[in-house]
């Protein structure tokens, strides 16, 4: 039984039947809903939607060039992400958005290795920010997910995935990609088992030029969930990834 995939559904069909209309930056209205969440369980099996495909090689390129301290689109164009394009500049750089803040906070701090602190030392303080008020005038798009949270229990830890703003049908199922594996890597470097993903979503939205789409993906029936593989060498890929085909809409920026 594919649980996450029938939560996420359950999600698009509220905000498509609930959603009140909202203007915004891009000019395509959305429907919006506040303050959703998800839980998505990764012990045993990777949160990936079946009911459309989904590349999961671009959502592992986003998470190693974020979890890397990436800010330029020289990876991103090397593993076929264009996506981060309309946001860099002639440089070819996004400025000091997620991969910046993760590892040189402030241009001194590696969060990442204090949260392994924190989880090690078993706190309630092993938190991510994405969102830096200081720095923000430095990237086109501030982050849309703005912070991690890790819990611990026992030799399980969790994680909470904070979204200030979420496009459901294009954007939220790379972003759960790129939160699954940040909770994956984690627990494995700390000798942990990975347990729940929480998302919390304060601006749910499905843009109205999506519906069209959201409403097809809907009334799909979906594939049992795949298994993600680490080979020895470390590369990451999914097991058994059964889909139905890709759903072309329009990217609003």
């Amino acid at each position: 039984m594919n649980k996450f995939e029938q939560d996420y559904k359950n999600l698009l069909f509220r905000t498509l039947t609930f959603g009140d209309k909202k203007q915004n930056r891009t000019g395509v209205d959305t429907l919006s809903l506040f303050n959703e969440k998800l839980n998505i369980d990764v012990s045993e099996r990777f949160p990936i939607v079946t009911s459309k495909k989904i590349f999961f090689e671009k959502g592992l390129a986003e998470y190693n060039w974020i979890s890397r301290g990436g800010s330029k689109l020289n990876y991103l164009h090397n593993h076929s992400v264009k996506w981060w394009d309309e946001f860099a500049d002639s440089t070819g750089s996004v400025g000091k958005t997620y991969g910046y803040q993760l590892r040189n906070f402030n241009g001194e701090i590696d969060q990442l290795a204090t949260v392994y602190n924190e989880i090690r030392d078993n706190t309630r303080r092993a938190h991510v920010t994405f969102w830096n008020p200081s720095e923000l005038h430095e990237t086109k798009l501030p982050p849309c997910y703005t912070g991690m949270t890790f819990h611990r229990i026992g030799s399980v830890l969790n994680m909470s995935l904070q979204l200030r703003s979420s496009d459901l049908f294009l954007g939220l199922p790379y972003d759960i990609i790129v939160g699954a594996l940040f909770l994956i890597d984690t627990a494995k470097f700390m000798d942990l088992k990975p347990g729940i993903l929480g998302l919390q979503i304060t601006d749910a939205h499905i843009y109205k030029n999506h519906i069209s789409a959201v409403e097809e993906y809907v009334s799909r029936n979906t594939f049992p969930l795949p298994t993600l593989i680490i080979t020895h060498k470390g590369y990451r890929e999914l097991d058994n990834y059964k889909h139905h085909g890709y759903i072309s809409v329009k990217l609003n920026n």
